[in-house]
């Protein structure tokens, strides 16, 4: 606005300049050297609020970047602090206080108490373990099964003189039918407690990170935390689980233990009666 306020004085000073003083009297000379230096002095004035108000507008805006600088630090020291409030909490302080937290806390210990020193990997690794056995137990099972077949088709040539010895070849092919459908059941049993320990161990992974996380989020709100409440009953139900499918672990491997040795068993009554229907064609 003060800048076109200028224009206008100059515009004006320029028409009655552009005068000509001869035909103008004396008196209106005098009265336009009057009006001409007033003039002069308002446009001093607005020279001097034009660039004094530039030199304000420079000063505020220096003042303005300065202030802005100052209040830029403030949350990084607001951040840093509040990283430092948080490694205030410690290991000794992650204590169990809640019906939640204790109950889940409970659970775990028990697990860890029916691992001792194993570990879930052991326990993986002693299962794949077993499989691998039964495969290499259910191979020679195979292999006497086929070499009864084939005595018993030799045997058959003679059948008057042999026909004790293939009745009782006979009677262990009729037996082991049974055993060779249980075969498949009880690899397919051992997958399944291989998959109950892995879930054994993933629950049990889960349920200690819940827990801690719940007591480290009630350590940091004063007030009530649905979050570390929810957390807390998350743990518990994984700590169950775990130890659930852990037992469930540990029976079934007994099953089939037992039932492997009985086959075990099975397999080499099997080669004994083979050998002796081998003798005296």
């Amino acid at each position: 606005m003060r800048k076109n306020l200028f224009l206008n004085i100059l515009l004006m000073i320029g028409l009655i300049s552009c005068s000509p003083d001869s035909k103008l009297s004396k008196e209106e000379q005098k009265n336009n050297s009057n009006i001409k230096e007033v003039l002069d002095n308002v446009k001093k004035d607005v020279f001097k609020n034009l660039y004094g108000n530039q030199q304000e507008q420079k000063d505020f805006t220096e003042n303005f970047e300065d202030q802005k600088h100052e209040n830029s630090i403030v949350p990084v020291e607001y951040e840093a602090s509040a990283r430092v409030q948080k490694k205030e909490i410690k290991q000794e302080n992650l204590i169990p206080v809640t019906d939640d937290e204790k109950e889940a806390d409970k659970v775990i210990k028990n697990t860890e108490n029916i691992l001792k020193n194993s570990g879930f990997s052991k326990l993986i690794k002693d299962i794949c373990m077993l499989k691998d056995e039964y495969i290499s137990i259910k191979n020679d099972f195979d292999d006497v099964i086929s070499n009864i077949k084939n005595r018993k088709t030799s045997l058959m040539s003679n059948y008057k003189d042999n026909k004790d010895k293939i009745n009782k070849l006979t009677q262990l092919q009729n037996t082991s039918k049974t055993y060779n459908d249980e075969f498949d059941k009880f690899i397919n049993k051992i997958d399944i407690v291989e998959q109950e320990i892995r879930s054994a161990a993933f629950f049990f992974d889960r349920a200690q990170k819940n827990l801690k996380d719940s007591i480290i989020k009630r350590l940091e709100s004063k007030k009530k935390n649905s979050d570390a409440s929810q957390l807390s009953r998350q743990a518990l139900i994984d700590a169950e689980n775990a130890l659930k499918n852990l037992e469930s672990y540990f029976s079934q491997k007994v099953y089939a233990m037992v039932k492997m040795t009985e086959i075990q068993e099975f397999i080499k009554h099997l080669k004994t009666i083979l050998a002796r229907a081998s003798i005296n064609r």
